[in-house]
């Protein structure tokens, strides 16, 4: 394998919590999700307590709905904001 280039190759998001590793290690800090206002972090897991769709903002400022999250789940989503445009889910947590 001579002449094989290595790089390190930092991860995406700002708060360098992408991997598996960080994914596995499941919420450790979490906070009540108020519709149309940033965190004031960057969160990796959302909390759905009644099922329906999520409007999140990005830490890029990309917005994507994600339709029919399961009620009672954390789900591995990097998000900085959930919108109230889009949002049909209900009793939301954010956690990091």
């Amino acid at each position: 394998m001579s002449g094989l280039k290595i790089l390190n190759v930092m991860p995406i998001d700002p708060n360098l919590k992408t991997g598996p590793s960080r994914i596995m290690s499941g919420p450790v800090r979490m906070r009540s999700v108020t519709l149309d206002t940033a965190y004031g972090e960057f969160a990796t897991w959302l909390y759905v307590g009644k099922t329906g769709d999520v409007n999140i903002t990005e830490w890029d400022g990309t917005t994507i709905t994600m339709v029919g999250l399961a009620a009672g789940v954390w789900h591995p989503i990097y998000s900085v904001q959930v919108n109230s445009a889009g949002t049909s889910a209900d009793n939301i947590l954010w956690a990091s």
